[in-house]
């Protein structure tokens, strides 16, 4: 078979479904000895090092899309590259991000992440991306088949898209394999000193928009700071709230400010290469989120070892499972409870960190490569016979 990959989003390698496709990418690289790829991409550049060593070859296609403004985004999804994996040969195009062709040109695969702008009304967009949004809405029914990353997010689109259950494939994501268990005492510190931490912190990584929950975090964490009695005990949140503003970006430091703990919580960006140290190092890994499509964070953390605390809505409990002490994110005294538990009983925090460790290790990129090529076989075999019927 031979498949051509939508390489749009390679311009974008730390995005979520630019780190999608080179994980899925490798991995594949890794396991497929019997399929042919073209990786359909804006210009040669677009190719990030991740991927350099992929074992099939790279087609850029010179057009639309290599300056990154949105129109060209829309040509080269729409029209440019479609065109071009037809053009090649492919027996099967994979868009691995939602952004399906409304006419396609081949057999065509979509991954849908999530449709939280279609589903949660304060992200729903306006404008120029609300025809973008209705566009590849309609598109997705043009879809072979469609690839979603959890049963949750499997649920709404159904209920959003309206799309046949059938024709749904759930695949789950995976920590990469840099998530490991840190252990070296001397990078730890060295990670915490660059970071301005303590040998004790709580640790939030996720985003700091609305459905993140991260003002309940902070509100949770002045009360726990006084329970435990730790004047050292202290909050990293990843991330700069003078980056992004508005009504979807709560400011979290008025609340905490109010609460006296301005000095103890930390908003720092954090580095994708620290990401492992800090994980392992912390006390306490807490994801208060209100909505995910998968939730990677608390996978990472759970890979590297770190006890969780973690919000138990939508597809989370798919990925932690019983690893982690699951609360009610809208309860902030089920919040506290939980996070004095885990800091106060040394007993629970070892059994919660083997536990982590032995659900992280259901979950990996080789088994999602696999997957998703039993939907490329199962995608074929549909379109040949839909080809027959006409």
């Amino acid at each position: 078979m031979k498949i051509g990959f939508n390489g749009l989003f390679f311009q974008f390698p730390a995005n979520g479904s630019g780190q999608y496709m080179i994980h899925l990418l490798n991995a594949l690289g890794d396991i497929d000895k019997k399929n042919n790829y073209i990786l359909f991409g804006p210009q040669p550049a677009s190719i990030p090092p991740q991927v350099q060593q992929f074992p099939y070859r790279v087609h850029p296609v010179p057009g639309p899309a290599r300056n990154k403004t949105n129109i060209e985004k829309v040509l080269w999804e729409q029209i440019t590259g479609p065109a071009a994996a037809a053009k090649a040969g492919v027996d099967l195009y994979h868009v691995p991000y939602f952004a399906p062709p409304f006419v396609p040109r081949t057999p065509t695969v979509v991954t849908i992440h999530d449709v939280i702008p279609l589903r949660l009304p304060a992200y729903h967009p306006t404008g120029k991306i609300k025809l973008y949004m209705n566009l590849v809405a309609r598109a997705a029914h043009q879809a072979t088949m469609v690839i979603t990353i959890s049963q949750h997010a499997k649920q709404d689109i159904i209920d959003v898209l309206k799309l046949p259950e059938e024709s749904i494939r759930v695949i789950y994501q995976a920590a990469g394999e840099e998530y490991q268990p840190i252990r070296d005492a001397e990078k730890l510190a060295e990670t915490r000193k660059r970071y301005g931490l303590n040998e004790r912190y709580i640790f939030y990584l996720g985003g700091l928009d609305q459905r993140k929950n991260v003002p309940q975090l902070v509100r949770a964490f002045a009360h726990v700071h006084r329970q435990v009695g730790d004047p050292n005990l202290q909050l990293l949140i990843a991330g700069n709230p003078d980056k992004q503003k508005g009504a979807l970006f709560p400011d979290p430091r008025p609340i905490a400010a109010d609460l006296g703990m301005g000095g103890q919580i930390i908003y720092r960006f954090v580095e994708e290469e620290d990401k492992p140290a800090l994980y392992s190092g912390a006390s306490l890994f807490v994801f208060p989120s209100l909505y995910e499509g998968f939730g990677l964070t608390p996978l990472e953390a759970m890979s590297c070892g770190a006890p969780v605390v973690c919000s138990n809505r939508t597809s989370l409990p798919e990925v932690v499972g019983d690893a982690a002490l699951s609360i009610d994110p809208e309860k902030t005294s089920a919040l506290v409870e939980a996070m004095c538990r885990v800091l106060t009983d040394q007993e629970l925090e070892r059994d919660l960190r083997a536990r982590s460790l032995e659900q992280a290790s259901k979950f990996s990129w080789k088994q999602t490569a696999r997957e998703t090529m039993t939907v490329y076989e199962e995608a074929l075999t549909r379109a040949k016979k839909q080809s027959r019927k006409n």
